[in-house]
């Protein structure tokens, strides 16, 4: 059968590439360019549909890749919760807590700040563990004052001797508490700072009304006398530097001695302030 003149180059091509490529072992003789292209089509369609299932059966062979689930990073197993509080404890010594954030806290301690995610979630959590853990180093210290068997006066002499060198060591410790205050939205943060205060106050209280029924102390406001002591006790860190130049400039004193002084001198302003009558010491 004669070709049409455009389909007689199409079907030289269409033939030259089924003989060469072989085509599966067969040779097709163009007599027809309808009967040609459909065969090439046929072709190409086995050709695709043997591709995309050999790729589907790969597929399904394939594990995809597992997602982490959200707990604690890999590679930190030997790094636990206490250690970082111990760590940011420390870091908050030198560090104002309202410039800490999880970052700064995990570079600090030299790991991943994923771990300080995984066991505290924000800083907030992290600021509440930090007070307490603080909060418990500076209860045992003053664990004889809560006792209530010695005299009131000794046990007011004691909270001061306790905190001054308390707050020596960690000069932000009432800023951290301000810190969390600030976070209304916590009910861990809440319920640290009512039982922190709540605690406090109970025991000024409680001195206090010993010392009224001793007769050694006046009936005076526990908040007042808290803060007081307080403030006082905390100050002698930011002012220390001073105090200590000052003295040692004259005879040489150590910072102990220095230290030493100036608790008695707060102990004598308070008990002067609320005794019945000027308290005596040894």
């Amino acid at each position: 059968m004669a070709m049409n003149a455009p389909y007689r180059g199409m079907s030289a091509g269409l033939t030259g590439w089924c003989v060469s490529g072989s085509c599966a072992g067969r040779v097709f003789k163009v007599s027809d360019k309808s009967d040609a292209l459909s065969r090439v089509v046929k072709m190409g369609r086995k050709k695709a549909e043997s591709q995309n299932s050999s790729e589907g059966a790969e597929a399904k062979g394939a594990r995809p890749a597992k997602k982490r689930s959200i707990g604690r990073p890999s590679g930190q197993r030997g790094i636990g919760k206490k250690l970082l509080i111990d760590k940011t404890v420390e870091l908050l010594r030198h560090v104002p807590p309202e410039k800490l954030s999880l970052s700064m806290a995990a570079r600090n301690a030299g790991v991943h700040l994923t771990l300080f995610k995984y066991y505290f979630t924000d800083r907030t959590r992290l600021l509440v563990d930090v007070a307490r853990t603080l909060a418990v180093s500076l209860g045992d210290g003053l664990a004889q004052t809560e006792a209530g068997s010695l005299p009131a006066v000794e046990r007011i002499k004691i909270r001061i001797d306790t905190m001054v060198d308390f707050f020596f060591v960690n000069p932000f410790y009432h800023r951290l508490m301000t810190e969390i205050i600030a976070d209304e939205t916590d009910p861990l943060a809440a319920e640290l700072i009512a039982l922190w205060v709540g605690k406090t106050l109970d025991i000024y209280r409680d001195i206090i009304d010993k010392g009224v029924a001793e007769g050694s102390l006046r009936k005076v406001d526990p908040y007042f006398t808290f803060f007081a002591i307080m403030g006082l006790c905390e100050q002698y860190q930011h002012a220390s530097r001073f105090v200590e130049q000052g003295n040692l400039a004259a005879g040489g004193a150590t910072h102990s001695d220095v230290a030493a002084e100036y608790k008695a001198f707060v102990y004598q302003l308070m008990l002067s302030g609320i005794a019945l009558e000027p308290a005596r010491t040894g």
